[in-house]
């Protein structure tokens, strides 16, 4: 048997302290001037924009910070305050960065142990800093439970890659990256489609990790590219594999419900099914994910498997226990990991979605 899990870990050790707050929306709001801030660093002449670049650099310092490689006026090109000592892009070379938060350990123990109850031969990662944060967590949180890992470094500036990880019986084999992949609007991923393929007793299995656009304040351009990336995904399934002969499955963090229109052309792909189908799991019991006060449970995270897979699932599942507020949200039926007294100790506001394969 082979267990094949996929889990969004909302980072693994710190997490840029935007993306770490309570209120998503406010969240949204703040990352919208980040970009804003960033955009007017570029520019080739600053005078025209000195007081907006001023009122922002006040309003988000405790957010962000500069990472300057080079700069012809010295160590900063702005004061504490916000007025500007560069006078344009070309005086310095560098970015603007998010300012990080570490986790405390309890909470970083507590993703550990959703992986732990799993016992994943595969384990699908969303959002990981990097490989040598996943290597650490591998060695310092799991005991060194997986051998193989692989993380590209995606589009997402941000931090948030997708990675993978095997245990020693089933080696990677191959991996590939879809972060240049482009359509005639540009750039599709927003983080990667990352391609792996392992040895599953001399036999390969195939395994697509994604983690698409997020929902956010305009609705419009957000359903747009994650629609892209439910087509190149697709269209990556069409042109690469044989379904109907190829153990593939295709795992991660979608952002939609099922039934939305931007995964369509995904999730109806021919050939391609969700193991929570292949099972006829009931419908009001497939939450992955717990959003706010509101108590908006979704389905949001997904394991597919091809036609030549599905004969081989066998059981699949959830662990949820990393939840904070599970009881409540539940209304009793499941309860948290005692210890996890709040969101701040979290693993994260995702469950980990499981698939066990009889290979």
């Amino acid at each position: 048997m082979v267990v094949v899990s996929t889990f969004n870990v909302e980072n693994l050790f710190s997490r840029p302290k935007v993306l770490n707050m309570a209120d998503h929306a406010q969240a949204a709001e703040i990352l919208r001037r980040v970009n804003r801030f960033s955009e007017l660093l570029d520019m080739r002449n600053y005078r025209p924009y000195a007081e907006e670049i001023r009122v922002l650099y006040v309003e988000l310092k405790d957010y962000v910070k500069i990472n300057i490689r080079s700069s012809r006026v010295g160590r900063n090109i702005l004061t504490a305050d916000g007025d500007l000592i560069a006078k344009g892009r070309e005086d310095w070379d560098g970015f603007v960065d998010l300012e990080r938060e570490r986790f405390s350990e309890e909470q970083i123990r507590f993703t550990g142990k959703v992986i732990k109850e799993v016992e994943p031969d595969i384990q699908c990662f969303v959002e990981v800093e990097s490989a040598g944060t996943l290597a650490r967590f591998n060695t310092d949180i799991l005991n060194s439970w997986f051998k193989d890992k692989i993380v590209v470094d995606g589009n997402d500036p941000r931090g948030i890659d997708v990675a993978l990880a095997s245990r020693a019986l089933y080696p990677i084999r191959t991996a590939k990256t879809n972060v240049f992949a482009r359509d005639s609007e540009g750039i599709i991923f927003s983080r990667d489609c990352l391609e792996v393929e392992i040895d599953i007793d001399g036999r390969s299995l195939f395994v697509l990790v994604n983690h698409f656009k997020a929902k956010d304040a305009t609705p419009a351009v957000s359903d747009h590219k994650r629609m892209r990336q439910a087509k190149e995904v697709a269209q990556i399934l069409k042109t690469r594999y044989d379904l109907s002969k190829d153990l593939v499955l295709v795992a991660g963090d979608f952002n939609d419900e099922p039934d939305s229109g931007p995964l369509e052309p995904l999730l109806a792909a021919p050939e391609l099914t969700n193991v929570l189908d292949v099972l006829d799991w009931p419908a009001d019991d497939r939450w992955t994910y717990y959003y706010g006060r509101k108590h908006e449970r979704n389905a949001i995270d997904y394991i597919l498997v091809s036609d030549a897979l599905k004969p081989f699932v066998t059981r699949a599942g959830f662990e949820r226990r990393g939840i904070a507020g599970l009881d409540e949200i539940t209304g009793g039926a499941e309860h948290a990991f005692p210890g996890i007294t709040s969101w701040k100790l979290a693993a994260s506001d995702h469950a980990a979605l499981w698939v066990e394969l009889d290979l």
